[in-house]
């Protein structure tokens, strides 16, 4: 009797734990889902103090972190004249692998707003910038894609 009620509570327990779990590995669209090293790249136009819109573009490595940060690299170029940044802050993501980070650019120490979607069971990333004066889109793929 003792046995039956032991593996009765053993098989109750393997239940829950199956249950409770799977909700974490069937959320890829959490911050746990897109976390990881992306590389990407965009182009578009940003605005001059004049009101004058000069091309720019680049490319770059992002990571997004199971914690909400997001750090990165990249080369870009503004009416043609190139610069390496580095860039850190916070993203978040929801349900509907919608998102947002914003982030601290070095070394000109501006801040950049980013709406974006995950797409290819997050193993793509669609993206606009949404600061006044920058018309920038970005597309991106995960540098190691899940399978």
């Amino acid at each position: 009797m003792k046995l039956k009620s032991i593996l009765t509570l053993l098989a109750l327990v393997a239940t829950m734990l199956t249950f409770t779990t799977l909700p974490a590995m069937a959320a890829p669209c959490s911050q746990f889902g897109v976390a990881g090293d992306y590389g990407y790249s965009f182009s578009g136009f940003v605005a001059t103090p004049t009101g004058t819109f000069v091309p720019a573009a680049g490319a770059g490595r992002i990571t997004f972190d199971r914690h909400g940060n997001v750090t990165g690299t990249q080369t870009r170029s503004l009416a043609g004249s190139a610069l390496d940044e580095t860039f850190s802050g916070s993203y978040t993501v929801n349900a509907d692998c919608t998102g947002s980070f914003t982030v601290v650019v070095q070394p000109d120490t501006r801040t950049s707003v980013v709406n974006l979607v995950w797409t290819d069971d997050t193993n793509g990333v669609s993206a606009v910038f949404t600061n006044p004066g920058f018309v920038i889109a970005v597309t991106a793929r995960r540098l190691h894609p899940r399978n």
